[in-house]
C-alpha cells in the first residue's frame, strides 16, 4: 500500500508540475494594513477582561491520514478586508525537524491559500536544527518573525531568534548581530540559564507607539514569561534591547504567552495554556495596565477542545486589537504526539467586575482529531537538498527532495537551478558536486519559485 502511495502520489505532483507550472506553488500574499493604532488612555483597572469562545470552532489543519504532521503555535495578523495572515510551526522534511508555514485565511478561517514554508534552519549557524514557535508582527515595510531555535539536538538550552521580510511568506533575512542578512544567525534573546532546560523561545510582539515590547519564554525551573523593550525607529533595534526581567508567573503545565493590546478596554492581554495535552486543559487570561506586570483576568474553557496547546489570538499587524475588530484564538489539541489538529475560534472580549477563577462550571469538548485525506491536487510548501550539510572529497551526488503539506516528500527529478556559491571551491554540474579547491561554502537551490540552501566543506 505505501508503495503503491508513493509512486501514485509522485505521479501526481509531476503531472500537476508539467500541467499548470511553478505559479500552482506560489502562495497569494496578505496585505491590506490598518492605520497605525492611535495611542489609547489605560483602562478601568476595577475590571477585568474575559474572553469566550462564542463556537465550538473548525479545524484549520487536520494531520495527513498517512504521513501525520502538525501545525502549532499559531500567531495571526487580521487584514482590513477580514483576512487573517497565518504562520505555524510546522513539521520538516528530513534532518530538518521544524519549519515555520504561512497561509492567509478567508471567511473564518474556512477558505485558505496554498501553504508555503517562508522560514527555515540556515545551515551551519546558530539556528540550524530548527524553527519553531513563531510570532508576528509588521512595522517600518517589514514583517518580523521571532522564533526558537537551538544548537543543541536535544531541544534544550533554546534562544529567540529574529528574521524580517517585505512579504509575509518571505524570503526572510535573519539577525546576524550587527545586521540583516543570511549568515551567521545570532539570537535575539540568548539564553544563559541551565543549559538542561528548554530555555527560551517563543516570543510574541506588541508596538506601543515608537516602543516594541517584546515577550518571551524562559524556562530553566519553570516556564515563566519575560518581557523586553527596544526603540522601533531604529532599523538594528535587536543591537539595543532594554530587559525588564519576568511579567508573568510558572504556569500550571503551561507554554508560551502570546500577547496583544486591546484598545477599546486599554490593556495588555496575554493567553497561554494550562493544563496542555490534559481533558482539564484551558487558555488561561492575563491582563496588564503597562505591559510589564499583569494580573490573571480569566479564563477560556467552554466550546475549546481538550488536550489543548500552544495558543495564539488574533491582531492588527502592530500587535493591537481595535475596537469592533473581529478576534479569533487558534491552538493545537491532541495526545498523539506529533499529530495535532488547528483549532480556529471566533471569540468574544468583555469586561467583567472581578477575575474568573471558578472553573467548576466551565466544559470543554472531547474533539476527536480526524485526519485529513490526501489531496488530489499536491500542494508542494518546500524543497531542500537531502543533507543541511555535505562533507566532500573529490565529488559527491547531489539529492533535492521537496515537501508536500501532507508531509510527503519525493526526489526533484528536474528542472533544480543550483546558484550563489564560491566557484573556486565547488563545481556543480547536473546532479554531482565537485571539489575543485579546499574550502567551505553555502549552495542556493530554486525550484518552481521554490527556494532552499545547504553547506558544502570541501576537500580536493
Amino acid at each position: 500500500m505505501d508503495i503503491f502511495y508513493l509512486v501514485l502520489k509522485t505521479i501526481l505532483i509531476y503531472l500537476t508540475l508539467l500541467g499548470i507550472g511553478s505559479s500552482s506553488f506560489a502562495p497569494m500574499t496578505g496585505g491590506g494594513d490598518f492605520p497605525p493604532s492611535e495611542p489609547s488612555q489605560p483602562g478601568d483597572t476595577a475590571k477585568y477582561l474575559q474572553i469566550d469562545a462564542v463556537d465550538t470552532g473548525i479545524d484549520t489543519f487536520r494531520p495527513g491520514e498517512i504521513h501525520g504532521g502538525y501545525r502549532y503555535g499559531p500567531s495571526m495578523i487580521l487584514n482590513k478586508d477580514g483576512s487573517i495572515d497565518l504562520w505555524s510551526a510546522a513539521n520538516g522534511p528530513g534532518d530538518i525537524t521544524d519549519v515555520v508555514t504561512y497561509s492567509r485565511l478567508f471567511d473564518g478561517g474556512k477558505k485558505r491559500t496554498k501553504e508555503v514554508v517562508a522560514l527555515r534552519p540556515t545551515p551551519e549557524t546558530e539556528d540550524a536544527k530548527w524553527v519553531c514557535d513563531p510570532g508576528v508582527i509588521k512595522f517600518g515595510g517589514y514583517y518580523y518573525i521571532g522564533c526558537t531555535s537551538t544548537t543543541d539536538p536535544r531541544g534544550v538550552n533554546n534562544s529567540v531568534y529574529i528574521a524580517r521580510s517585505k512579504n509575509p511568506d518571505g524570503p526572510f533575512e535573519k539577525w546576524t548581530g550587527s545586521g540583516w542578512g543570511t549568515a551567521p544567525v545570532v539570537p535575539l534573546i540568548k539564553y544563559d540559564g541551565n543549559p538542561e532546560g528548554f530555555g527560551s523561545g517563543e516570543p510574541s510582539f506588541v508596538l506601543m507607539g515608537s516602543t516594541l515590547y517584546i515577550y518571551y519564554s524562559w524556562n530553566d525551573s519553570g516556564s515563566t514569561t519575560r518581557v523586553a523593550t527596544a526603540d522601533a525607529t531604529d532599523e538594528n533595534w535587536p543591537a539595543a534591547l532594554e530587559f525588564h526581567g519576568e511579567c508573568l508567573p510558572p504556569k500550571d503545565s503551561g507554554d508560551s504567552a502570546d500577547v496583544r493590546y486591546c484598545d477599546e478596554y486599554g490593556r495588555f492581554i496575554a493567553v497561554f495554556t494550562e493544563k496542555r495535552f490534559s481533558d482539564d486543559s484551558c487558555v488561561s487570561v492575563w491582563e496588564s495596565f503597562d505591559g510589564i506586570n499583569f494580573r490573571r483576568s480569566g479564563f477560556v474553557k467552554n466550546n475549546t477542545a481538550k488536550k489543548l496547546h500552544n495558543c495564539g489570538i488574533s491582531g492588527r499587524a502592530d500587535g493591537h486589537i481595535g475596537k469592533g475588530d473581529p478576534v479569533y484564538l487558534s491552538y493545537a489539541y491532541g495526545s498523539d504526539w506529533g499529530n495535532w489538529p488547528t483549532r480556529f475560534h471566533r471569540v468574544a472580549l468583555s469586561l467583567s467586575d472581578a477575575p474568573k477563577t471558578d472553573l467548576s462550571a466551565e466544559k470543554n469538548i472531547e474533539m476527536p482529531v480526524i485526519r485529513s485525506r490526501v489531496r488530489a491536487v499536491p500542494e508542494v510548501i518546500m524543497i531542500k537538498a537531502e543533507k543541511q550539510v555535505y562533507h566532500i572529497k573529490g565529488s559527491a551526488n547531489l539529492l533535492v527532495m521537496a515537501m508536500d503539506s501532507d508531509a510527503f516528500t519525493f526526489p526533484v527529478l528536474f528542472g533544480a537551478q543550483f546558484y550563489d556559491y564560491d566557484e573556486s571551491v565547488i563545481k556543480i554540474s547536473g546532479w554531482q558536486i565537485r571539489a575543485v579547491g579546499t574550502g567551505s561554502t553555502r549552495v542556493r537551490i530554486r525550484w518552481h519559485g521554490l527556494e532552499g540552501d545547504f553547506f558544502v566543506y570541501a576537500e580536493k
